[in-house]
């Protein structure tokens, strides 16, 4: 079985052979993209091949009161189009209470709401509506609060500790586990993060993911694996193994 490059090579998975089914480009909420204020921005090169021009360049932007933050994730192509939009309610330690998700480059929108030990799910794309609700068995974590989520455990994955976690796949209507462990880093000065399956066939079948940190400051400096949005492959959307590199604007990681 052909390896996929970690967690999303399940999100928003199902890209076959054939053309896939796309919905017009769904509305967006008023003033969704100027929520809150920017972060960093993230440069998305193709992971294999020589250097060229970004593919995606996203921005997170973080709004905070009271102790409950809103992350927002833009990803928009070259033209400045905007391919898809994730937003995430959450607290100051990245617990998850609401994600929603915009693909404009499908029509594919959803979302998904946590309380207590359940995390119900919803999605809207060209096979219909379809809604789910599972009993979660960790923490859970969506595209806007992964790295905050590593991000407020690195020490302990500096002590060697490995730590479980749950991506949420709303596509698929369910989370997956996998594992947090620190390894070597590629350069001086850095923190280097893999995560992977924890379950046997999903190791057969998914390739790590990995994070970079700035050691010193905890600044998010690069991202390899597979990232949300597709790129054109003939008449079909096909799944992108990325490099994301990042330029912050604010002072430190949220």
């Amino acid at each position: 079985m052909k390896r996929a490059s970690l967690l999303f090579a399940v999100v928003l998975a199902g890209c076959a052979a054939a053309p896939r089914k796309v919905l017009t480009s769904p509305v967006l909420p008023e003033g969704l993209t100027e929520r809150g204020s920017t972060v960093y921005f993230g440069s998305s090169f193709a992971l294999q091949g020589a250097p060229s021009e970004p593919s995606f360049v996203y921005e997170r932007r973080v709004e905070s009161s009271g102790g409950a933050m809103f992350s927002t994730h833009i990803t928009r192509e070259p033209s400045g189009a905007i391919a898809l939009i994730e937003g995430a309610a959450h607290a100051e330690d990245y617990a998850l209470t609401d994600y929603t998700l915009f693909v404009n480059q499908l029509g594919q929108t959803g979302s998904l709401h946590v309380e207590g030990d359940a995390a119900t799910f919803r999605i809207v794309d060209a096979d219909g509506e379809r809604t789910r609700t599972e009993q979660l068995t960790g923490p859970i974590v969506v595209g806007p609060t992964l790295v905050g989520f590593v991000f407020k455990r690195l020490e302990a994955l500096r002590g060697k500790q490995r730590i479980a976690v749950r991506f949420a796949v709303l596509e698929r209507l369910e989370t997956i586990g996998f594992e947090l462990e620190l390894v070597e880093a590629v350069a001086p000065g850095q923190t280097r993060i893999k995560m992977s399956p924890s379950e046997f066939l999903y190791r057969l079948a998914v390739a790590p993911l990995f994070l970079t940190f700035e050691t010193a400051t905890g600044k998010l400096v690069r991202l390899e694996g597979r990232i949300p949005p597709k790129v054109r492959e003939g008449e079909r959307w096909a799944d992108f193994d990325a490099r994301v590199e990042y330029r912050f604007v604010a002072d430190a990681y949220r």
